[in-house]
């Protein structure tokens, strides 16, 4: 869902003070952190001669304006959009453009109003598709074969058609979670029973691996880490929400299945041979580029973003384990999108959020809360805190990489 249209009261600030509440409004839609979105705003006033104060939250912002002894307040209320890195992108370029002065506030404004209400250039039928070949890989990662992999991509569409048809509506979009997770349940058990060599926990997570707030997470500690506290914490607690809604629905899923099992749970993956990681990288960096609606020109960069968070943890875990080795892999990731930015003058999350997507310890958490769900309380909190830890390793990781190279743009 885009950022709201412009309020009429808007319409009745200055020209200056309405575009900041513009791009604050777009920047909002998109899910920039708030330190990220605090800092761009406050250069945005600056150029336009504004003295701005803002204060975010993950749905709202506070913002307070000055000029010529005027005095102006805004709270604005609105909800998350969708992920959608192409429009990120052109809002990066508009912004940094208005703070070098090579564009005028009117010019801005109409650029971000264009930008807002451009169509997406993806669409939902090739967004199913891809939900199910963005699953796949994650089922290699997990340690499943080839056949978790074919069933995951069937469970990822049936998630991907979910996703699409319940986010239309803005009252059943958090339906997604636990519906999603109740499909994915039972069928992931319903498909163990039926074929050998196929482990239904694989197929759970996998099938689901798109819609863990595993970035989330580790946004709402990055805000924490830079002094945010209330938008790390509010964004802490809708992550665990999601978390509980998955828990709920795969909870509910595994009962409706309870008579499969115990001979589904004898399943045992068959691991693919290691030629196939490169081939399965490429075809994740594919799936992302349409699920977070990216350009197409972008795949490249994705691609080695993934490839290299993915072997930089492999090698991680081999030098200091897999706990830290998260971090080293978050750390070469973080470089790596740094200098993306800095050679290419687009947003560090084009890349970043892909290559999170093979890092975040998502899987583990979920993994840990189901445990708790089966009444196996220590294993569960062990699991649980084992998640906690990997994610503070990645944040680690990624601040190290933020202080060695920063980027040089607004988002």
């Amino acid at each position: 869902m885009d950022a709201p249209p412009p309020s009429e009261a808007a319409s009745a600030t200055p020209a200056e003070i309405s575009l900041c509440l513009e791009l604050a409004r777009a920047f909002q839609a998109y899910g920039i952190p708030a330190h990220r979105f605090e800092d761009a705003l406050a250069r945005v006033s600056a150029r336009l001669g504004l003295d701005g104060q803002y204060f975010a939250l993950p749905t709202a912002f506070f913002a307070s304006l000055s000029q010529g002894g005027q005095h102006w307040t805004f709270i604005q209320r609105s909800a998350a959009g969708d992920t959608n890195l192409e429009k990120l992108s052109d809002l990066q370029d508009t912004t940094d453009a208005l703070i070098e002065g090579r564009l005028t506030a009117p010019a801005a404004r109409d650029r971000v109003r264009e930008i807002l209400a451009a169509p997406d250039r993806w669409g939902p039928l090739l967004t199913v598709l891809c939900f199910g070949l963005g699953s796949a890989p994650a089922a290699m990662f997990f340690g499943g074969g080839w056949r978790e992999m074919v069933l995951t991509a069937v469970l990822g569409a049936l998630v991907g058609v979910t996703a699409v048809l319940l986010g239309r509506e803005t009252g059943l979009a958090r339906l997604v979670y636990p519906v999603s997770g109740t499909l994915v349940g039972f069928l992931s058990l319903a498909a163990a029973y039926r074929f050998p060599h196929v482990s239904p926990q694989v197929l759970t997570l996998a099938g689901l691996i798109v819609l863990l707030p595993g970035l989330r997470l580790v946004v709402s500690m990055n805000e924490l880490a830079t002094g945010n506290l209330v938008a790390g914490t509010a964004r802490l607690v809708d992550t665990a929400m999601i978390f509980l809604s998955l828990g709920f629905g795969v909870a509910l899923g595994q009962r409706l299945a309870s008579p499969l099992l115990d001979q589904a749970l004898r399943g045992t993956p068959l691991l693919l041979p290691a030629w196939t990681t490169l081939p399965t990288l490429l075809l994740a960096a594919a799936a992302f580029v349409v699920i977070f609606k990216a350009r197409p020109s972008d795949l490249p960069w994705i691609f080695a973003a993934c490839t290299l968070a993915f072997y930089g943890t492999r090698q991680g875990a081999v030098l200091l384990g897999p706990q830290f080795g998260v971090g080293l892999g978050a750390f070469a990731l973080g470089l790596g999108s740094n200098l993306y930015t800095r050679i290419k003058r687009r947003p560090s999350v084009v890349t970043l959020l892909p290559g999170l997507m093979v890092l975040v310890p998502g899987g583990l958490s979920f993994k840990g809360l189901e445990f708790i769900i089966q009444k196996q309380l220590v294993v569960g909190l062990d699991t649980a805190f084992q998640a906690v830890f990997v994610a503070i390793a990645l944040l680690t990781g990624l601040l190290l990489a933020h202080a060695a190279v920063q980027p040089r743009t607004a988002l």
